[in-house]
């Protein structure tokens, strides 16, 4: 599915598109990409050498090969229990990011990696166990208050635009939000020229900015920071039609994306920063400290 942004150029939209500039300034235009997500799940020693990992995702032969090619460069910084140093393991999602490179070629590098205790699930795996327990989301479940839910800007909607913008909360112990900054928004599987779509991911941003400030969240929700008495958690709003299922989970989906703003209270600890193209759907994120990091050498992506 590919759309042309000049759709967009309705007068609903164009009204819509004059609105207030970004929510930080210094971002920069849409940037065009294709991303992938990948779940797996790894163990490494106590010299933190990875010794095995399983992909769970359904890949083409050539990305996989990538993949291990990633994971074989990794090194963790001992896992240690009472202090000593232990065999460890941990499950990983990682994204792929897809560049053009001329007319028919893609440069493919390591996006963005995360480590936890618990497996990642897909969209599907999320909603049979939300079905299974007969429950909201924490999203829902979380709050104390939750105001009016993020408008479908008219325009994008009528052109059948998708999107999603990730928040990033700063909150008081009490569950009331002390600072929200947008972290990142896309627009999918669509195609246009820079200022149109770097307009109509603003209406987007602003329209979810609005709505998470407002939030107060039940005392103690998300994660404490070190030396710091706030917690700290993302949310992830995504603007999809019925029937649209943009997930790109094993999958390729085209992203017009702005640049990653992190915030200054993460600043000291950026493996907690979570980008629009790590999630899938909607859902409080608590950004937990995950204890298992990468060693400063091996730390960046090949």
């Amino acid at each position: 599915m590919a759309l042309s942004l000049a759709l967009l150029a309705c007068p609903v939209a164009m009204t819509q598109a004059k609105e207030p500039a970004l929510v930080t300034n210094d971002r920069g235009l849409t940037e065009s990409v294709m991303t992938m997500q990948v779940r797996g799940d790894l163990t490494f020693g106590t010299d933190g050498v990875v010794k095995e990992h399983h992909i769970a995702t359904k890949l083409d032969p050539k990305i996989a090969a990538y993949v291990d090619e990633v994971i074989g460069k990794w090194k963790f910084q001992p896992y240690r229990q009472d202090g000593v140093a232990v065999n460890a393991r941990t499950y990983f999602l990682m994204t792929l990011a897809a560049r053009a490179k001329g007319s028919e070629n893609y440069e493919l590098t390591l996006d963005s990696r995360h480590f936890a205790d618990k497996r990642f699930m897909t969209r599907e795996e999320r909603q049979k166990e939300d079905e299974a327990k007969n429950s909201r989301k924490c999203v829902t479940e979380c709050m104390v208050f939750e105001p009016r839910r993020p408008g479908y800007p008219v325009g994008l909607m009528m052109a059948g635009v998708g999107g999603g913008v990730i928040v990033h909360l700063y909150l008081n112990p009490d569950g009331s939000v002390a600072d929200a900054v947008v972290g990142q928004s896309a627009l999918y599987n669509i195609r246009g020229g820079d200022k149109v779509l770097d307009d109509a991911r603003k209406l987007l941003e602003k329209s979810v900015l609005r709505y998470a400030k407002q939030i107060r969240f039940t005392p103690g929700t998300g994660s404490p920071l070190v030396g710091d008495n706030h917690l700290v958690g993302a949310l992830p709003v995504e603007f999809l039609i019925e029937g649209m299922n943009l997930d790109n989970d094993g999958v390729w989906r085209l992203e017009q994306r702005g640049k990653a703003n992190l915030a200054s209270w993460l600043v000291n600890d950026p493996d907690r920063w979570v980008g629009v193209s790590d999630t899938s759907g909607g859902g409080f994120i608590a950004m937990a400290d995950s204890p298992y990091k990468l060693a400063s050498d091996s730390a960046k992506a090949p």
